[in-house]
């Protein structure tokens, strides 16, 4: 238990010192200069997209093993996004003063040109994998995927220092939505193991990841051998881009159900594109929900994991 609190101090931490310091810089400059910075969001998660598929290149080394995990982790993620964003349908709200969407084909094409290019890079991520840049010193500190999202958080920062804090970020509203992806995550465990057979706490642990790839990668590679841990983070690799495809998508009028999708990533990787796409409004939500599925990952899985 202690090397699990341990962990997780070391995993979440990090994340809220960057936050922190990055609305610390934001209320310190001027508002030319956080325009400016806030520019350099949109190329950083270019980059952390890059690295998660060079990360994510290993399960890819042969043809037949690469599809076969490939299959596994895609029936995982998309039916635990589609239960969580049916689970949180009922609480989407349109918001006053948010108009019709345009349906032109240009302003349907921008969020599909997003998401084109989301998963081009991790693609290209995972094709250059095979050139191992980053196994020397200097790809290990340049692919080092900590650093880009420590930076992104930075930046995210500076522009929440924007934003107008309240008792709202706490609303029971708020909270609602991280308990519906735990209740959604179960219920999808719990049906992928009737519908494909695999045992209740195996399918559980891989369900329970919320979109934190690296961890559930680790765990479920420590604990049910590496061809699960190349499942788990390919599930939950998935379900960042899922996530981020509805966000682009649907965020517009399902809001909540979008961030739900996003998990634990709403508070990291996928927070410029809830900010982007849905309105700041939705911040709060998406930095609370992601913050607590952070912590509670860990716990969850390894609970799930002792038990098989």
């Amino acid at each position: 238990m202690l090397s699990v609190l341990s962990n997780i101090s070391s995993s979440v931490l990090p994340i809220l010192l960057a936050l922190v310091l990055g609305y610390g810089l934001g209320k310190y400059l001027n508002k030319a200069q956080i325009t400016w910075l806030s520019q350099g969001i949109t190329p950083v998660v270019w980059g952390i997209l890059f690295v998660i598929g060079l990360e994510s290149g290993e399960a890819f080394s042969s043809l037949k093993s690469g599809l076969s995990t490939l299959k596994h982790a895609a029936i995982y993620a998309f039916t635990i996004s589609l239960v969580v964003f049916i689970l949180i349908w009922p609480l989407n709200r349109k918001r006053a003063g948010v108009g019709a969407i345009d349906n032109t084909w240009q302003a349907l094409w921008y969020p599909i040109k997003e998401c084109l290019i989301a998963f081009g890079l991790v693609l290209c991520g995972a094709f250059f994998y095979r050139l191992q840049w980053h196994s020397g010193p200097i790809g290990q500190l340049a692919f080092n995927i900590s650093y880009w999202l420590y930076l992104l958080l930075l930046l995210i920062g500076m522009d929440l220092a924007q934003v107008s804090i309240s008792r709202a970020w706490l609303a029971p509203r708020v909270l609602v939505i991280p308990l519906l992806v735990i209740v959604g995550s179960l219920l999808a465990g719990v049906l992928l193991s009737w519908l494909t057979g695999e045992r209740l706490t195996t399918a559980l642990a891989l369900s329970t990841g919320f979109g934190w790839f690296s961890l559930s990668g680790a765990l479920a590679g420590q604990y049910l051998g590496e061809a699960y841990g190349s499942i788990a983070l390919l599930n939950d690799l998935m379900r960042e881009l899922i996530g981020l495809t509805v966000v682009f998508l649907l965020g517009r009028n399902y809001a909540n159900s979008s961030i739900g999708v996003c998990g634990a990533t709403a508070m990291d990787t996928t927070l410029p594109f809830v900010r982007k796409a849905c309105d700041y409004h939705y911040v709060p939500t998406a930095i609370i929900s992601g913050l607590i599925l952070t912590v509670l990952a860990p716990f969850f899985m390894l609970f799930f994991l002792s038990l098989g």
